[in-house]
C-alpha cells in the first residue's frame, strides 16, 4: 500500500509529452494502480473467499479452511461433472491468479511508467531543457506585452544557441558511437530518443497483454472477446469457466496422528471484480498499443517529411504575416510580386529545412501542444525575422551562385537586388 501511495504521488502529467504519451505513462499507470487498490481492499478488508464447511467444524476451523484455500489455490469443476479422482487432475484445474492480482497490477503500473523515466533521463542530454522551455512558453502565454516579449526572447535565444552549438560540434568534434547512433551532431538526439521511447511504450503494452494472458492461464489470445461476448449474451460463467465464482478446495488436517483430507466448496466473490477488471485491461492494452502505433507512424511522417515540416512552420508564418500583408501596398508592380514569391519560396525552404533540426521541430510541437498556436506563432515569427536580417541575402546569393542556367540566374540576380530594396516589406 505504501508503494502504491508513493507511486500515486510521483505520477503527474509532464510538459515534455505529445500525443499518446500521457495515455501510456499517466492514465494507464493511474488506472491500473486504482484497480490494484480496489482488489487489495477487497482481499484484505472484505471477505474474498467463503467456504461451506462440514457441520462439525468450529469457527476457528472454518477460518483456517478459508485462509488455507485462499493462499493455496482452488480448482474449478463444472457443476454437471464429477470432482476429479486424482490429485494431479485437480491441480491441473487450479485457479492460481486471484490472490496475486493486486501485486501483478502494481507491477504492470510500474512498467507503464518506466518508459517515461528513460525519456526524462536521456532527453536532457541534448542541451535542450524541454520542460523549462515549455514552462517559459506557458508564462509567455498569460503575460503582458513586455514580459511576454522577454519570455519569447529567452526561448528563441535558447534555440539559436543550440543550433550554433550543433554547427560548432559538427566542425570541431568527433562524436562517439552512441552519439552517432542517436544523431546528436545532426540535431536528431531528442527525436531519436523520443522514437525509441515510443517503441518501448508499444513493446510494454504488447508484453503486458501477452503476460496477462499467461498469468490468467489463457492460451487463447481472444479470451477477452469471448468473455465480452458471454457478458453481452448473458452466458453464465458456469458454462464457460471464465473467472468462476464457485470453486473446490482440498486440504488435510491431522486428527489423532492421522491425516484426514477434506474437499470443500468455496465462493470466490473476488472473481466478480477480477472478471471486469481483467476484461478492461485486455481491451485497454490493445487500445493503448494500436493508438500508440498509429500515433508513432503519424509522428515519423510529420518529422521526416520535408513537405510536412514546411507545412507545420508555414502555418505559424501565415498567422504572423497576416498583419503585415494588410500593410502591403496593392500598387506594387506585378513583376515585383512574382520576384517576392520566388524569394519567399527560396527563403522558406532554407529556413524550414536547414535552420530547423528535428529536435527543434519536436520542441515546437511540444510547446504548441501545451500552449497553443499563439506562442508558437511568435517564436517562429521572431526566428523568421532574425533569419531574414542575418541570413537572407547570403541564402539568395548562394542560390544565384549555384544556378547554372543563365536565364534563371539573371532572374535570381534581380530577385536578390529586389530583396535588398524590399527588405522592409518582408
Amino acid at each position: 500500500m505504501n508503494i502504491l501511495g508513493s507511486m500515486f504521488s510521483m505520477v503527474k502529467p509532464r510538459l515534455d509529452d505529445l500525443g499518446t504519451d500521457r495515455l501510456n505513462y499517466y492514465y494507464s499507470t493511474l488506472i491500473i494502480m486504482g484497480m490494484s487498490l480496489t482488489i487489495t481492499a477487497r482481499q484484505y478488508v472484505g471477505s474474498p473467499l467463503q467456504c461451506w464447511v462440514p457441520a462439525q467444524f468450529t469457527k476457528a476451523w472454518e477460518q483456517y479452511a478459508e485462509d488455507y484455500c485462499f493462499v493455496y489455490n482452488t480448482y474449478w469443476v463444472k457443476p454437471n461433472e464429477k470432482v476429479p479422482a486424482t490429485v494431479e487432475e485437480r491441480v491441473s484445474q487450479q485457479l492460481i491468479y486471484y490472490q496475486w492480482a493486486p501485486f501483478i497490477m502494481a507491477i504492470e503500473a510500474a512498467f507503464f511508467y518506466l518508459p517515461v523515466i528513460f525519456w526524462s533521463m536521456l532527453s536532457t542530454k541534448s542541451g535542450i531543457n524541454i520542460i523549462k522551455l515549455v514552462e517559459t512558453a506557458q508564462k509567455a502565454e498569460g503575460a503582458e506585452s513586455e514580459d511576454r516579449k522577454k519570455q519569447i526572447d529567452i526561448i528563441c535565444r535558447h534555440i539559436s544557441n543550440n543550433l550554433r552549438k550543433r554547427r560548432n560540434e559538427e566542425e570541431t568534434t568527433k562524436m562517439a558511437k552512441i552519439q552517432r547512433i542517436f544523431g546528436m551532431q545532426h540535431g536528431k538526439f531528442i527525436t531519436n530518443v523520443y522514437l525509441v521511447t515510443k517503441i518501448i511504450y508499444m513493446t510494454n503494452s504488447f508484453l503486458q497483454f501477452y503476460s496477462t494472458n499467461k498469468f490468467l492461464g489463457q492460451n487463447d489470445p481472444y479470451w477477452g472477446m469471448r468473455i465480452l461476448d458471454d457478458i453481452l449474451h448473458g452466458t453464465d460463467w458456469e458454462h464457460s469457466g471464465n473467472f468462476p465464482r464457485i470453486a473446490m478446495c482440498d486440504f488435510q488436517v491431522r486428527v489423532l496422528g492421522n491425516l484426514q483430507r477434506h474437499s470443500i466448496q468455496c465462493v470466490l466473490s473476488l472473481n466478480m471484480f477480477n472478471e471486469k477488471i481483467f476484461l478492461f485491461l485486455y481491451l485497454w492494452f490493445l487500445l493503448v498499443f494500436f493508438v500508440t502505433l498509429f500515433d508513432s507512424i503519424f509522428l515519423i511522417y510529420n518529422m521526416f517529411s520535408s513537405h510536412k515540416i514546411v507545412e507545420f512552420l508555414q502555418q505559424f508564418l501565415d498567422n504572423q504575416e497576416q498583419d503585415e500583408n494588410e500593410d502591403t501596398k496593392k500598387s506594387d508592380d506585378e513583376k515585383k510580386k512574382v520576384y517576392r514569391k520566388e524569394q519567399h519560396a527560396i527563403l522558406l525552404s532554407e529556413f524550414c529545412l536547414h535552420k530547423f533540426t528535428p529536435d527543434i521541430i519536436i520542441l515546437l510541437k511540444m510547446i504548441n501542444n501545451h500552449t497553443g498556436d499563439i506562442v508558437c506563432t511568435e517564436i517562429v515569427g521572431r526566428m523568421w525575422n532574425e533569419f531574414l536580417k542575418r541570413d537572407a541575402k547570403l541564402v539568395l546569393q548562394r542560390f544565384v551562385d549555384n544556378d547554372h542556367n543563365m536565364e534563371t540566374k539573371s532572374s535570381s540576380l534581380k530577385s536578390v537586388q529586389l530583396f535588398e530594396e524590399q527588405r522592409s516589406f518582408i
